[in-house]
């Protein structure tokens, strides 16, 4: 179940949580580059979503700590360029 609104208090949490990055340019300055990190979200009955927002599907205003690890996990882990390893929730350790 996906979120609807912003403080839905009966949304899934996922199990676990895989970031990717990609390098984009900037317009207004095109010689430089910025990473860009977008998530994906696996559910328990085995759902993938990507693209997210990760600090609503991780209910970040209601599960602070949890949510910084398992963001943290992910970025550590994941690549210069293209997608990481699957962390767990709500610790962020790769599985």
């Amino acid at each position: 179940m996906k979120p609807k609104k912003k403080h839905d208090e009966n949304a899934e949490l996922p199990v676990a949580v895989r970031a990717s990055a990609s390098w984009k340019r900037r317009a207004q300055w095109p010689k430089t580059r910025y990473r860009s990190i977008q998530y994906d979200a696996r559910f328990a009955d085995g759902r993938e979503e990507q693209g997210v927002k990760i600090d609503e599907v991780l209910q970040g205003w209601r599960y602070p700590a949890d949510a910084w690890c398992v963001r943290g996990g992910a970025e550590k882990e994941c690549p210069e360029e293209g997608a990481g390893p699957w962390v767990d929730y709500p610790y962020g350790r790769p599985l």
